[in-house]
């Protein structure tokens, strides 16, 4: 109704109201609502629920069921999913034969979608369970029975749904061209098969040419995730929104702290390869971290994510109690989103501080990019060469709108007059209603108990109308209606709910929801939630205040709470008074598209209760969109709208007009006439803009003129009284004419243009070219005069349309010329141009433009080009461009990447001369191509070949030692020039060389030199230097390479002057020569004299070093004869069989597999073994084992490292069947064979590069344990001893490791060190009784090593593992009763001389000979009474004392010149002699060579010598290699020596020579290992068929054994021979042997963790291995990778693709 100012009559009807209501209440049969809805569906437990908005049906998936309900809850139709029998396990079809552990399984629903084109109805539900690894199918939404499509033998890319009902699973349907697409996310699941995605791309329905099922993603986008299992993703919701689709998840945090957040990531619809995958975390303060329900919704009118979280468990997935509702516009969201990739595509994830905010996730192996900055403009959804899958590392913060406990577990929103109710589901069955605030808080207003006890399920769904919500829990469905109005029964408890949806309807006395009442003639009383005031609409923040002055309820309006109350004060002090009755209407800003409006009244009456009352009113604002007369009166007449004349003229009420209103409007104003031309004929469109230009089409219908001739408006352009367009006709004259428009209103008031408008007559004149290919593209000039006749200024001058075929316009039109680019052509021919302007046609009759085959090219060359050089080429079209990337891009980023090109020149019908391209250096060329028009012709399909770059040519300065000076030049030579790369891409004709002005002429080019002929005079510079310079030009590429001088043949005679001075200056150098000689005389004689004093020095130390080595030898036979007496039985601490082994197979490791044990849950154990012995059984197949060999080496990331490690782990797993281990590793190395012979075969067993080469290795080692033990060990170990005992007799220095006494030049101890030898008694605890025992040390030693000689004493002959360490102990110098001191490396008394400390000795102690010590426990240890300090420890102390800055030694400083300590024993000449020629002490190599012979002859007869049979496994080895070389046809005995070389010395006795603690229980130190380090390389040298040359520059360790190896040769020789002309027929002993050894040694072998370990090889290679055995026909018999995929079930508890 209208409502203007007066007495209202609502205040009538509203008293009236007020006494009835009382009366109306109790008589009012109807006034509760219908209770709440809901259906118990058999028990079921209910997983989803999912609303149909075409029917508003509803469709819920339970465990094993499916049913259809209508509206009300009425069950249509159900169908069954299960159970089935199933395994999570086994891949679907389920054989229970294959797998044994299937069982009968319910089926969880996972995923229920519909399947519905956008527009159109639905076609199917979608339908996805847990069983058969998480399958989906189809059915009929009619009847849910109906199956339309399932797969009985799905494929592994068809998995869709996770297979624990534990794990979550979402997904959404969207449409990408026409094609129907589900992308869904899904949790991990530790059984089932491993590798599918997180996130995938499905399609719905089959693709044959990819030979693609329904829901399978071959051929389609996923998100790649390196560990899954890490990061565990849980998803909470998916939905698409514009065109995106968001996925809302939690997981862990790989790149920050490893804690469990909440991220939400998106990708464009139309990526079907997931270019543009971008996430972000959300972050909820408070500590709320994981995501259990998310909806979008919408608050204050905007697009808005809602998002329940809970707070984890610490850094866990498990959340507690305390959820919070956090809201995210989406807008901000998408922007965070936006921020990340676009720092990810152009400034390499890095802010403006280089901090990282994004980055790639996910371990995928790419990373941030650093492309132009309109790249995520060009490629808004990613591309091939754009980095991704991006991760934000800021997260998008929000602060919670409400919190609650118990956890929250649904969350759904409504909008009512334009505020947001969320609904919220929690843990204990209840519906709260939140009220969300304008500032983003929350009130709860209402709850309402659904199912008790039993959680709400997430799928929380609201109608079609809003007006009710369907509530999921897990035994029933529910549907409530949103406002429960009826269960508030008088007003005060109606109105103090404060539920938007509800007021109190005053006629009817009850509760309704406003709707109900408002819309209809009685009142209703509303009220909002927080105090609020119901906000009325008005136009442009229009208030109206309304007074009611006959009302009797004194209301006051409180302005800044925007209240109306009774009361006398506002909470914020702010009161407007009011006697009666305050009406407020409060406008909103948004603009609406007429100015008139139903609008809401809210009266508010203070008296016994508190009431309101629902008013409809219409307003309207004359001023608004009436700009002009015109347009005001157009206005319909009800609403009294005038033109009201005063000083500023306007469209207003016309109450409100006081000057008066005017009858008429003024004249038409035109303001612009677009455009100002137009041809004779007319039919341009003309578009007339102004003002007053009639209230109605009407108006102007015949009103219009254009320089006098009659235009003919069009009415669907007509705009009231300001623009309409025209369509101009005229009769063609041969006179142009101009004149303004006129426009004429209802015949009377007539406008006039200002601007003028002109009809022309366009004309053509020719065009340019006259031909070009029928392919087109060729660019078309057309010549005229007033071309721009009907144009737009503001518009393009594409819009003229040129035809003859099509040829659309490309640049600016002027007025005398046009281009435009032709089209294509079907057929050759001429073809007339013709332009047309309006209805005007204009037609070039004089010139034809004839359409030519497209061109040929038959020939190119050159083939290549440098990079920088622009070089002409021989062809046959025009235009070469070059697509290029630089080194970042690759060949799938083309589109991304920079064209070059240049113009051809010379073109003729046969020829034409291009330049290539210059490109950057380091590019990398995609495409090479020649463009003539739209003819494009690719180089490689002229020749056949790519078009290649090489690296720039590089030639160097003529003067390469002084830059710039100049070189001297005979003439009749030529000049060189050096360089590199020259011919790569060039021949001698391309060159030009420029000699100042004139040409050095090129006459010899190769890839490094240039040779080239200068004139015969010397030329002109070219500028200001007085000498020419040569410069080279290669294309463009120019080279100066210095200046060249001239040397002139003329030269003048010598001056007699001259000549006497040259004579005179010769007898003075003769005199001089003279005076040299016989100094040099002199000399000779004096070095002769000191040489044979020298040679008298040298006589007297090989004496020396004769009676030192006899000496040394007496006394170390001694000491071997007390060694024989403990030899022979437990005196040599032999290594058990076990601590061999894993010593051999795995040296250097700590933590081998042969001392673990298999670290497993109890619940996991058996099914683990289980799987391992299947494992074992597959091993035993020698077509697997070779296969699984075979492909692992063939793997780029499977190093050397691994290839050992999975050799000894086979040589552990197969160690109780040696003979079938020894079989396959002949296959094996028949095929390295049958690879090196084709190349070199003297290489093959050289290193240990290959699995079959370590498992020779270990193969020998375990063979030849028995013989170590029975003849080689003995040796062995009195070697090791010998030398260990000579090494300590002289001095050590315990910081360098040198030694006085070794065979090691580089670990020789150069100095002359003043030592003695000192007898220590040492009290040994025996039982009860301490007894002395004599231990000789040097007064030189470090306090450790002298404990070290203590332990060697007190424990010979036992086992190093058997005794304690020396730094468990302390040494303790007792003197007499009370005299105790506790000796150590480092203390208070140690000297410190400038930043160096020494270690402390006895000889710093002043220990005498023969005094008692004592080794006590390091904690025992105590003050004495002569003890004034407190030692610490030796190693702690001396790390510290590094740390302080100080450097520490012992007997020499490391790197510094030693110094001469105090000599009691030689004279000073000899210590000048030992500071002048320090290699002298070189003689103490074969001092301790010679003590040491005899041992280690011993050890190399013991292993070569052929007085006892070799042991079997040699003979069995070299056999098989002579059967190999003789089988390849190899004559050469070298190779075969090679091959027996490789295989037992280097391979295995090295190995124990250079490690006796592989096989003895002892502690090899590094001085030790230094000298067995030579014996171990003589060995070797010993092995090699080659000369053994040694000379002056010899090491100095080879010519050690010069004499000896030569011996030792002859032994490898007789050894290697006597093998060969042994009987053979060795290979049933050897299999007995391989029998008993595997019976013996087996237990010693950890068989369960050796196949656990190479199953983890397995695992990381499974792919590669599955698809080796699948493409072998007899694996495929034997069904190989079926076996393996059970074992993956069995062990890693789920099963890997196949």
């Amino acid at each position: 109704m209208m409502f203007h100012a007066g007495i209202p009559p609502a205040s009538l009807l509203l008293l009236l109201a007020i006494l009835w209501w009382p009366l109306v209440l109790p008589l009012a049969p109807g006034h509760l609502q219908s209770p709440p809805t809901f259906i118990t569906l058999n028990g079921s437990h209910l997983n989803h629920l999912l609303l149909d908005t075409h029917s508003s049906h509803i469709y819920v998936g339970a465990v094993n069921v499916l049913y259809h309900l209508s509206p009300d809850l009425q069950l249509l139709s159900w169908g069954k999913t299960g159970p089935k029998l199933d395994s999570p396990d086994c891949l679907p079809p389920i054989d229970p034969t294959d797998c044994t552990q299937a069982e009968t399984t319910d089926n969880t629903n996972k995923l229920l979608l519909l399947e519905e084109i956008k527009g159109g109805d639905p076609l199917s539900l979608i339908v996805c369970g847990t069983v058969l690894q998480g399958i989906c199918e189809k059915r009929s939404l009619e009847n849910v029975s109906q199956v339309l499509y399932k797969t009985d033998n799905p494929v592994d890319t068809q998995y869709v749904a996770a297979n624990n009902p534990r794990v979550s699973t979402v997904g959404v349907v969207v449409e990408q061209k026409g094609v129907l697409l589900m992308l869904v996310g899904r949790g991990y699941t530790s059984k089932g098969p491993g590798g599918i995605p997180p996130i995938t791309m499905r399609r719905l329905t089959p693709v044959a040419r990819y030979s693609a099922p329904a829901f399978s993603h071959e051929e389609l986008g996923k998100l790649v995730v390196g560990s899954y299992s890490e990061y565990n993703n849980h998803f909470v919701k998916a939905f698409h929104h514009n065109n995106y689709v968001y996925f809302v998840f939690s997981r862990r945090d790989m790149w920050g702290k490893r804690e469990y957040r909440t991220y939400v990531s998106r990708l464009c619809v139309g990526d079907p390869n997931f270019y543009s995958y971008v996430e972000v975390p959300l972050s909820c303060g408070g500590g709320y971290n994981l995501a259990q329900a998310a909806v979008l919704g919408y608050h204050r009118e905007q697009p808005t994510l809602f998002v329940a979280m809970a707070m984890g468990q610490a850094s866990t997935p498990t959340p507690t109690d305390r959820t919070a509702l956090c809201v995210y516009k989406v807008e901000e969201l998408d922007k965070a989103l936006h921020g990340a990739q676009l720092l990810c595509y152009t400034q390499e994830g890095k802010d403006a501080n280089n901090k990282e905010k994004a980055y790639i996730e996910y371990e995928v192996s790419s990373s941030c990019l650093k492309l132009p900055q309109d790249s995520l403009n060009e490629y808004p959804c990613g591309g091939e060469h754009t980095p991704s899958p991006i991760a934000s590392a800021i997260a998008l913060e929000a602060t919670p709108a409400f919190t609650w406990t118990p956890p929250i577990t649904a969350v759904t929103t409504a909008t009512e007059v334009g505020h947001t109710i969320v609904l919220l589901g929690d843990k204990n069955g209840r519906l709260h209603k939140v009220f969300l605030h304008a500032n983003g808080t929350g009130t709860k207003y209402d709850t309402v108990e659904v199912d008790a006890e039993s959680p709400i399920n997430a799928d929380l769904l609201l109608d079609s109308n809003k007006q009710n919500v369907y509530v999921l829990t897990g035994r029933k469905v529910t549907k409530l209606h949103v406002a429960q109005c009826e269960k508030h029964l008088d007003c005060h408890t109606c109105l103090s709910n404060r539920d938007p949806y509800c007021g109190w309807c005053s006629l009817e006395g009850r509760y309704l929801s406003s709707p109900d009442c408002c819309y209809t003639p009685t009142p209703a009383l509303s009220t909002l939630p927080s105090h609020q005031a119901a906000p009325l609409v008005l136009h442009k923040h229009l208030i109206i205040w309304k007074s009611f002055t006959y009302s009797m309820w004194p209301c006051h309006w409180c302005v800044k709470d925007e209240l109306c109350t009774h009361d006398k004060s506002c909470p914020r002090q702010h009161v407007i008074y009011n006697s009666r009755v305050s009406v407020r209407s409060l406008i909103s800003p948004r603009a609406l598209p007429s100015p008139d409006l139903t609008v809401l009244y809210l009266l508010v009456v203070s008296s016994l209760r508190l009431i309101c009352v629902c008013v409809t009113v219409q307003l309207y604002d004359c001023s608004v969109g009436q700009s002009d007369c015109s347009q005001c009166r157009a206005v319909a007449g009800n609403y009294g709208c005038v033109w009201c004349a005063d000083e500023t003229p306007g469209c207003v009420y016309n109450q409100s007009c006081t000057s008066g209103t005017m009858d008429t409007c003024p004249p038409p104003l035109i303001t612009e006439v677009e455009p100002l031309t137009g041809p004779l004929e007319g039919g341009i469109l003309l578009t007339i803009q102004g003002s007053n230009l009639g209230q109605s089409f009407q108006d102007i219908q015949a009103g219009v003129t254009v320089a006098g001739v009659t235009c003919r408006p069009l009415p669907e352009a007509y705009r009231i009284s300001t623009r309409y367009n025209s369509s101009v006709k005229i009769t063609a004259s041969a006179n142009a004419t101009a004149g303004p428009v006129v426009i004429t209103v209802r015949g009377s008031e007539k406008g006039e243009s200002q601007q003028t408008f002109s009809y022309q007559n366009p004309q053509l004149s020719r065009i340019v070219p006259e031909k070009g290919p029928l392919a087109g593209g060729t660019m078309l000039t057309l010549h005229g005069s007033q071309l721009l006749t009907g144009q737009r200024t503001e518009q393009s001058s594409d819009q003229i349309a040129v035809f003859f075929f099509f040829c659309s316009i490309r640049n600016e039109v002027s007025d005398t010329r046009l281009i435009c680019r032709t089209s294509h052509s079907n057929q050759t021919g001429r073809v007339p141009v013709k332009v047309v302007f309006g209805k005007a046609e204009r037609i070039l009759d004089s010139v034809l433009f004839s359409y030519m085959e497209d061109p040929v090219i038959t020939d190119a060359t050159p083939t290549e080009s440098f990079y920088g050089y622009v070089r002409s080429r021989l062809i046959i079209h025009a235009k070469m461009k070059i697509q290029k990337c630089s080194r970042r891009c690759s060949s799938a980023y083309v589109s991304f990447c920079l064209q070059i090109q240049e113009l051809c020149t010379n073109v003729t019908s046969e020829r034409m001369i291009c330049k290539s391209p210059m490109v950057e250096p380091k590019s990398r060329i995609v495409r090479v191509w020649f463009e003539m028009d739209n003819v494009h012709i690719d180089f490689h399909t002229i020749k056949n070949k790519l078009f290649t770059y090489h690296p720039n040519p590089d030639l160097f300065q003529l003067n390469s030692e002084s830059r710039g000076t100049p070189i001297r030049f005979k003439p009749g030579g030529v000049l060189a020039v050096e360089g590199k790369g020259l011919t790569l891409a060039m021949n001698r004709d391309e060159v030009v060389a420029q000699l100042g002005d004139k040409e050095c002429v090129i006459k010899t080019l190769d890839n490094t030199h240039l040779y080239c002929e200068p004139p015969e005079e010397q030329p002109l510079a070219l500028d200001d230097s007085d000498l020419p310079k040569l410069k080279v030009l290669m294309g463009s590429l120019a080279f100066d390479l210095g200046p060249v001088q001239y040397d002139n043949d003329l030269h003048s005679l010598v001056p007699l002057a001259a000549q006497i001075g040259l004579a005179a200056g010769a007898a003075v150098v003769v005199l001089i020569v003279l005076v040299i000689i016989l100094m040099y005389r002199r000399k000779s004689k004096q070095a002769l004299r000191d040489y044979k004093k020298v040679l008298v020095q040298l006589e007297t130390l090989e004496i020396n070093v004769g009676d030192q080595c006899r000496k040394e030898f007496t006394d170390l036979m001694t000491e071997m004869m007390d060694l024989s007496s403990d030899v022979g039985g437990p005196g040599i601490p032999f290594l058990d069989y076990r601590t061999y082994a894993e010593r051999v197979f795995f040296p250097g490791q700590k933590g081998a597999p042969l001392s673990q044990n298999l670290d497993l849950p109890d619940s996991r154990r058996q099914t683990v073994e289980q799987g391992l012995g299947q494992l074992n059984n597959l091993l035993n197949n020698r077509l697997f084992l070779i296969r699984f060999i075979h492909t692992l080496e063939v793997q780029q990331s499977f190093s050397q490292r691994d290839r050992g490690y999975v050799a000894s782990l086979l040589t552990m797993a197969l160690h109780d069947k040696l003979e079938y281990f020894t079989d396959v590793m002949k296959t094996l190395l028949g095929d390295l064979v049958q690879q090196y012979v084709t190349k070199n075969p003297k290489l093959m067993l050289r290193r240990t590069e290959t699995v079959v080469e370590k498992m020779l290795t270990n193969w020998m080692s375990i063979c030849l344990y028995s013989f170590l033990k029975e003849v080689a060990g003995e040796p062995l170990y009195k070697l090791y001893r010998a030398i260990k005992y000579q090494v300590d007799k002289g001095p050590v220095d315990a910081v360098t490791g040198k030694a006085k006494r070794t065979l090691n030049d580089s670990h020789l101890l150069r100095e002359d060190i003043e030592y003695c030898s000192v007898t220590l008694t040492v009290l040994v605890k025996s039982g009860v009784e301490v007894q002395p025992c004599p231990v000789k040390v040097l007064d030189t030693d470090t306090i450790t090593q002298v404990k070290d000689k203590i332990l060697d004493q007190i424990y010979k002959g036992a086992a190093f593992s058997q005794r304690p360490a020396a730094d468990s102990l302390d040494l303790e110098w007792r003197s007499g009763q009370a005299g105790h001191l506790t000796l150590s490396d480092d203390d208070v008394t140690a000297i410190i001389q400038g930043r160096w400390k020494r270690i402390n000795t006895l000889q710093h102690y002043k220990v005498p000979d023969g005094a008692t010590v004592a080794l006590i426990p390091r904690s025992q240890s105590s003050l004495g009474v002569n003890q004034f300090y407190q030692t610490g420890e030796k190693t702690p102390m001396l790390e510290g004392e590094e740390e302080e800055g100080l450097r520490l030694w012992h007997l020499v400083k490391p790197s510094e010149d030693p110094e001469i300590p105090k000599h009691r024993k030689s004279s000073m000449r000899e210590r000048e002699r030992a500071k002048a020629i320090p290699e002298i002490y070189l003689t103490r190599l074969l001092s301790m060579k010679g003590t040491l012979q005899k041992f280690v002859d011993d050890v190399f007869v013991a292993i070569l010598s052929t007085k006892w049979p070799p042991p079997i496994a040699v003979r069995f080895f070299f056999d098989f290699l002579d059967d190999m070389a003789e089988k390849h046809g190899i004559d050469d005995p070298e190779t075969v020596h090679i091959w027996k070389t490789n295989s037992l010395p280097l391979r295995f006795w090295v190995n124990i020579l250079k490690n006796p603690q592989f096989v003895f229980d002892v502690q090899v130190t590094d001085s030790v290992d230094a000298v067995l380090s030579v014996i171990a390389q003589t060995f070797i040298d010993s092995c090699t068929t080659s000369e053994h040359k040694v000379g002056r520059d010899s090491p100095v360790n080879k010519l050690l054994y010069a004499r000896e190896i030569p011996r030792y040769k002859q032994l490898v020789e007789r050894y290697y021979s006597d093998i060969h002309n042994a009987v053979s027929g060795c290979y049933q002993e050897m299999n007995s042997t391989l029998t008993e050894l595997s019976g013996s040694f087996a237990s010693e072998m950890n068989n369960l963790v050796a196949l656990h370990e190479l199953y983890k090889y397995i695992n990381k290679y499974y792919d590669q291995i599955i698809m080796s055995l699948e493409e072998d026909a007899a694996g495929q018999k034997m069904q190989l990778a079926y076996r393996l995929q059970q074992v993956a079930a069995l062990v890693e508890n789920k099963v890997t693709d196949l």
